[in-house]
C-alpha cells in the first residue's frame, strides 16, 4: 500500500500525538482530545464529559504501555477523509516497537478529528484492532 499524505497541519497532529505516546506522557496524550469526546472499541463506548477523565484513561494507557516493554511508536495514515474546514476522519496504522527481541505491536486506530480554534482534537477514537494489554 502506498504511503497516504496528510494535510500537513493534521500530519504535525499526528506527529504531535506519537510524540505524547514516545514520551509516555499520558498527559499530553489527553490535552490533544476534545472536550467531550469519546474513545469505542468492540466491547464498549467511553464518553468522556471532562479533561480528568481523558488524563485519567491515557495515563493509565501509558503506564500499560510501559510495563509492557514499549520504546516507541510510530504511525502511517492509511485513510483520510476530509469533512468540511472543521472535521476529518484519519485511519492510522501504528507500529509499537517493544523491548527485547520480541515483534512489535502493529494495529489501526480511527479518528474522527475536530478543529478547536486553529488546532486539531480527536473527538472520537475507535480502537477497532489494538490487542487489548492486561
Amino acid at each position: 500500500m502506498p504511503a497516504m499524505t496528510l494535510p500537513p497541519d493534521i500530519h504535525e497532529f499526528f506527529d504531535a500525538y506519537a510524540q505524547a505516546f514516545n514520551a509516555l506522557d499520558g498527559e499530553a496524550v489527553a490535552r490533544l482530545y476534545a472536550l467531550p469526546s469519546a474513545i469505542v472499541d468492540a466491547q464498549s463506548h467511553t464518553h468522556w464529559p471532562t479533561f480528568e477523565p481523558i488524563r485519567d484513561n491515557m495515563v493509565a494507557l501509558c503506564r500499560l504501555y510501559r510495563d509492557d516493554g514499549f520504546v516507541r511508536t510510530h504511525f502511517e495514515p492509511t485513510a483520510f477523509i476530509a469533512q468540511g474546514a472543521h472535521f476529518a476522519v484519519v485511519d492510522v496504522r501504528w507500529t509499537i516497537e517493544l523491548d527485547g527481541a520480541r515483534a512489535p505491536r502493529i494495529f489501526n486506530t480511527t479518528y474522527n478529528l475536530k478543529r478547536v480554534g486553529d488546532v486539531w482534537r480527536v473527538l472520537l477514537c475507535t480502537a477497532y484492532s489494538e490487542p487489548r494489554l492486561s
